[in-house]
């Protein structure tokens, strides 16, 4: 979501005005007052560069959204996923779910594609391979995110 999601402006310490740049959409959110101390605390960029800015670390090593209570709808139709694949019309075609390297498309062409030239490259390190899925499908005219 850190790709989608823009930070336009601090309105107060736990309120921001938000752009969707998919969609153009602005929005105010507010972090819940139960996650604010953990807000404060980390910055966004120490968890995931490409992760949602409101995203958090807790003690116990969850991820939590921190606006949640505030979070706008497109954020209700969003799915953890550790990669998400677009067409050429940004229409979401593929995912690979939170923390896995389980692939789900109903796309035949994409899910060849996936078949030839990932599923049987041997990456044991996590960001080489995200990046071996990332530059694999942008030659092949996808957009990822992660």
């Amino acid at each position: 979501m850190g790709e989608i999601i823009e930070i336009l402006a601090e309105l107060d310490p736990f309120l921001f005005r938000i752009k969707f740049t998919v969609t153009g959409e602005e929005r105010v959110v507010s972090v819940d007052p139960d996650k604010q101390e953990l807000f404060h605390l980390q910055d966004d960029n120490t968890l995931l560069p490409m992760a949602c800015p409101f995203l958090r670390q807790t003690s116990n090593k969850k991820y939590v959204c921190s606006v949640h209570t505030s979070r706008p709808e497109l954020c209700c139709q969003y799915s953890c996923y550790r990669i998400l694949v677009l067409d050429s019309q940004e229409r979401k075609v593929g995912r690979v779910t939170d923390a896995s390297r389980y692939f789900i498309t109903e796309d035949a062409e994409l899910r060849r594609l996936w078949n030839q030239e990932i599923v049987s490259v041997a990456i044991p390190d996590k960001k080489c391979w995200e990046e071996h899925v990332e530059q694999t499908l942008t030659r092949a005219g996808y957009r990822v995110i992660r």
